[in-house]
């Protein structure tokens, strides 16, 4: 049967400059003129179907004089991937922009040109977007010449927001400082009456240069940053770091460690719908769920500490395999724990299901279109509540899910309601996978040890489905076992953009509800 790629091939044969495969993801070299007309194919072919996954650049200096940049797709029935590839040699500092036929790419493009002084040329809005106008001019941070150490002075500037102006419109600012526990973000509204007419997202207030700091680092010993890529989702990220590498040294991780792997990726995702469900019944003032919630994600943190000493469930992934194993009794402890939770929480489902009030406030509140959520690329619920069958656990199986088929949750709503069922289903399904790999692990060993380096400029890509959506994690070897490029896209990179569009029509009082239906994390945004 011809793939995907092989049709791309033959559609434009003799015009791509060449192909490698890069550890069993194809990729084509193209020229900067063709670029445009490629990705517009991709992504508008009705076979190809293809998603804007990842843009990001690679500086390979000192070893060659040019700056890479790469465009991972994702073809139809999200199980292909493909890249295309452009190269700027020398002083060249310009390359097309995507922008204009995929909407995607819009913050791609612009954070390259902050971090890398490359200019997508044709972009529709080129103001800055990491590097917020207090940065002094020519700050480019993953150049190979910028030191990681440096330190900044301060510039004065402005950041010009789009405005829309008429009779009646009014401009109502939010942040970026808020009230309570909460990360800085600004939101911009321009209403006239009620209906938001506009939203604009400023974020990237707290940019912590960890893709700099990966550059630092032996690729054996970049766990524990990628840990701390966002706070709540450990596990996504440092397993995503960790099959990257593993691909790079050839390690084949033990069965058990994979099936571990996702027990514990699991737990992850069930505190954290757990709350998610709490704190959107708790915007309505539903506060006596969102008790009940708050109840049962804290009796899975407390066991998350009894089983491995860290409640977010740090220090337990390492390249290789695992650092922590579980013994039988504390199996039998785990599945307890789930089997009284479950009825507790089927009861609490059953009462929102009913309750009239809330299901007022949820439907058509926040709707995400399919063809809008499809043309921004979004991920997780996000996404599987807007009618997109997209996750990876089913999609390209990592750690343990070959052997352990996901029923993947979705609607076609795409409003605060329907991404808080995807949650709800997910809670049960991720304690029936938790189940099942209790029932089929096996006694053997956690972890592997490298044995080899591989060549500096191999690369690879992995994808884990974390519990807000699909994280990716590109990784590039450099000299005596160093990392040279570690791109990271946290699933909030894309989905921030796309929550613009869901606030459109609605009024100010339910942005805060729509906001924690898709609960993006600031973190994980502001590398």
């Amino acid at each position: 049967m011809e793939t995907l790629f092989k049709k791309f091939m033959a559609q434009f044969e003799g015009r791509v400059l060449n192909v490698r495969h890069c550890h069993g993801i194809p990729v084509a070299n193209v020229a900067k003129e063709d670029l445009s007309m490629m990705a517009r194919y991709i992504h508008q072919d009705k076979a190809m179907h293809g998603t804007l996954s990842l843009l990001w650049a690679v500086d390979h200096r000192p070893c060659e004089d040019r700056y890479e940049l790469l465009y991972l797709f994702t073809l139809r029935g999200y199980q292909e991937w493909m890249v295309l590839t452009i190269d700027l040699g020398g002083e060249e500092r310009v390359f097309p922009s995507i922008t204009p036929v995929i909407h995607a790419a819009q913050w791609y493009e612009r954070e390259i040109r902050d971090m890398f002084g490359l200019i997508a040329q044709g972009h529709p809005d080129l103001r800055r977007l990491v590097r917020h106008e207090h940065w002094p001019k020519g700050t480019h941070p993953l150049r190979k010449t910028y030191a990681w150490n440096s330190v900044l002075t301060r510039e004065q500037g402005e950041y010009s927001f789009n405005r829309i102006e008429g009779e009646g419109v009014f401009e109502v600012a939010v942040g970026p400082i808020h009230a309570g526990v909460i990360e800085p973000g600004h939101f911009r509204f321009s209403v006239a009456g009620e209906p938001v007419m506009q939203l604009e997202v400023r974020h990237f207030w707290k940019h912590r240069g960890v893709e700099k700091l990966f550059e630092q680092k032996l690729l054996t010993a970049g766990v524990p940053l990628a840990e701390r890529i966002s706070g709540d989702t450990t596990v996504g990220h440092a397993l995503a770091y960790c099959e990257a590498v593993e691909t790079l040294l050839g390690l084949e991780v033990p069965l058990r460690a994979k099936y571990l792997r996702c027990v514990f990726l699991e737990l992850e995702r069930l505190h954290n719908h757990l709350g998610d469900v709490g704190a959107i019944c708790n915007d309505v003032a539903f506060t006596l769920a969102h008790a009940h919630c708050g109840r049962m994600k804290e009796r899975i943190m407390q066991l998350n500490d009894q089983l491995t000493g860290s409640r977010f469930l740090r220090g337990i992934i390492d390249v290789g395999g695992m650092q922590v194993d579980l013994a039988p009794q504390q199996f039998s402890q785990l599945i307890g724990e789930l089997d009284t939770i479950q009825p507790d929480f089927t009861e609490l489902e059953k009462i929102l299901a009913v309750n009239a009030s809330l299901k007022d406030r949820l439907e058509t509140t926040g709707l995400l279109k399919v063809r809008t959520a499809w043309d921004h690329a979004a991920l997780g619920y996000v996404a599987r509540a807007s009618g997109m069958d997209r996750d990876l656990r089913f999609d390209r199986p990592f750690a343990a899910y070959n052997l352990l088929p996901v029923k993947v949750p979705r609607y076609q709503e795409g409003d605060v309601r329907a991404r808080m069922q995807v949650r709800i289903d997910e809670i049960h399904e991720s304690m029936r996978l938790i189940r099942q790999i209790q029932s089929d692990i096996r006694p053997g060993p956690i972890r592997v040890e490298p044995t080899t380096m591989p060549q500096p400029g191999d690369w690879a890509l992995s994808g884990v489905e974390g519990w807000r959506g699909e994280i990716l994690y590109f990784v590039m070897a450099g000299e005596d076992g160093r990392i040279h490029r570690c791109k990271i896209r946290d699933p909030s990179f894309v989905n921030w953009p796309i929550i613009q569009q869901a606030v459109m029509g609605n009024i100010i009082p339910d942005f805060p509800l729509i906001n924690k239906s898709f609960n993006l994390s600031y973190a994980g945004n502001d590398l």
